[in-house]
């Protein structure tokens, strides 16, 4: 790492290759069979289904910034793991609608136990959890915000 002062483009960049990595070293501990294995896109469309409710495929596929095939093919393997439901939104049957399944909750629930089981032993004591985890989230919706602004 380096000693570069915050907020620097060598700092910036060594916060996201500890981001990436750190990622990669929860995805590893996956091994515990207390909940349904999924993919990192099932995983982002139940979070996503999880903090934002039921949503039609398109306008969830332009939340996550995915090809709505790429979404089709995870609500497929999640409708398969019962996870999420599909729902007929209009008299007309053409209008779907998408919601996460009282399993899929439980699911995440049990999965964010793994993380924070993971993370708790070599979280630093003096480290401001919630502070880290609160930018890190700004700077993910930011990004969000930046990748629609240009669709």
């Amino acid at each position: 790492m380096h000693d570069a002062a915050p907020g620097d483009d060598a700092s910036i960049a060594d916060l996201a290759a500890a981001v990436v990595a750190l990622a990669r070293e929860i995805e590893s501990r996956h091994e515990h069979a207390d909940y349904i294995p999924l993919t990192q896109t099932e995983r982002l469309v139940l979070g996503t289904l999880d903090r934002h409710g039921e949503s039609a495929p398109g306008a969830l596929a332009e939340r996550l910034g995915m090809q709505r095939s790429n979404l089709s093919t995870a609500l497929r393997g999640l409708e398969a793991k019962a996870l999420v439901a599909r729902r007929r939104s209009s008299p007309d049957g053409r209008g779907v609608l998408v919601s996460s399944t009282p399993l899929a909750a439980e699911n995440l629930s049990r999965l964010r136990a793994r993380w924070a089981e993971v993370l708790e032993a070599v979280t630093p004591e003096e480290l401001d959890v919630a502070s880290v985890a609160d930018s890190l989230h700004e700077m993910t919706q930011a990004l969000i915000e930046q990748r629609r602004s240009r669709s």
